[in-house]
C-alpha cells in the first residue's frame, strides 16, 4: 500500500462538550448548530462533521470529526503543536462575522480548539471497494428526513511484544481482502499529532442507522445477516483471524464510540462573505 502525502487524507478527532452547568441541552446545541454554526467556514481543503454519540464509552456526548484532503494542506493553518499558523489567524480575521457565530457556539459549548483534547490521524488503509460513497455525512433537503451517517470509532492495541512496523505491514499486505457489510466502509487510522499519538483507530463509516440495525442492532450482538455474510466472504474473516493476532479488533473489550452525525459544515473557506 504505497500512499502519498499529497493524496492521503488526514482525519482530525475534536472532543466536544455542551456547557451542562448552563443549562445547554444536547437539542438546543444541535439545533443552534445546524441552523448557525454550520456556516462557520472551514479552512480551504477542510471539511467538519458534528457528531453525537449512538453507544458505547461515550453515547450522548459530541465528536467534530475533520476530513483534511492531505497533510500539506492541514500544515498551511496549523502547526504540529496545535496551534494556529500566521495564515489560519489571518483566515478568521478576515471573516469578522465568523468571528461571531464562533462566539455565539463558545456560549453554548466547547469549539475545535486548543485546550480541546484532540488527535490527528493519518489514513493507513481504506476499502476501496465499499458501496459508501464521498459526500456529505449529514444533510438536510425540504420535506425528507435528514440523511445521517454513522461514524464508528473503535481505539486497537497490539498484542504484547508485536512491533507497530509489524502491524502495519500485515494490514499494507492484507487489507485489501477486506469485504464489508453493504453501506459500511473500512479504515485503519494512526495518531499522529495531539492526545492519542502512534494509537489505532478502525474508523467505521456506515450510511445510515438502519444499515447500521442491519447487521448490529446493539452493541456488539450480531443478527442473522452478519453470519450469513460472514460466511459468504470467509477470506475476509480469515484475515480478521490474523488481525486478531497482532492487535485487538473492533468492538469491546476495547473503547469504542458509535456515533450518529448531526450537523455538517456548509461554508467554503474561500467564502470571506461569512
Amino acid at each position: 500500500m504505497k500512499q502519498t502525502e499529497a493524496s492521503t487524507p488526514v482525519f482530525s478527532l475534536y472532543y466536544i462538550a455542551i456547557d451542562t452547568e448552563a443549562g445547554v441541552t444536547n437539542e438546543q446545541f444541535e439545533q443552534f448548530v445546524r441552523e448557525k454554526g454550520c456556516q462557520i467556514p472551514c479552512y480551504p481543503g477542510w471539511r467538519w462533521t458534528l457528531l453525537r454519540g449512538l453507544r458505547g464509552e461515550r453515547a450522548g456526548q459530541f465528536l467534530m470529526l475533520y476530513e483534511i484532503e492531505n497533510a500539506g494542506i492541514r500544515d498551511r493553518y496549523q502547526r504540529a503543536d496545535g496551534n494556529l499558523t500566521a495564515l489560519a489567524r489571518q483566515f478568521w480575521r478576515d471573516r469578522p462575522h465568523a468571528q461571531q457565530l464562533l462566539r455565539e457556539w463558545q456560549q453554548l459549548g466547547t469549539f475545535s480548539a486548543l485546550p480541546t483534547i484532540y488527535t490527528d490521524y493519518r489514513l493507513l488503509a481504506e476499502n476501496k471497494k465499499s458501496t459508501v460513497q464521498d459526500g456529505p455525512r449529514y444533510r438536510e433537503r425540504p420535506g425528507e428526513e435528514p440523511e445521517a451517517r454513522v461514524i464508528g470509532i473503535h481505539n486497537l492495541a497490539l498484542r504484547p511484544d508485536v512491533k507497530a512496523a509489524t502491524f502495519e505491514t500485515f494490514i499494507a499486505e492484507n487489507y485489501q481482502r477486506i469485504e464489508d457489510y453493504p453501506d459500511w466502509k473500512f479504515r485503519l487510522l494512526k495518531g499522529e499529532r495531539g492526545n492519542r499519538l502512534d494509537q489505532y483507530v478502525v474508523m467505521m463509516e456506515i450510511a445510515s442507522l438502519a444499515a447500521l440495525d442491519v447487521f448490529y442492532p446493539e452493541p456488539d450482538i450480531a443478527t442473522d445477516q452478519a453470519a450469513i455474510f460472514a460466511s459468504a466472504h470467509r477470506d475476509t474473516k480469515q484475515m480478521y483471524e490474523e488481525w486478531k493476532q497482532l492487535a485487538s479488533f473492533s468492538g469491546s473489550p476495547q473503547i469504542y464510540t458509535d456515533y450518529l452525525a448531526v450537523a455538517e459544515s456548509q461554508c467554503c473557506g474561500d467564502d470571506k462573505g461569512v
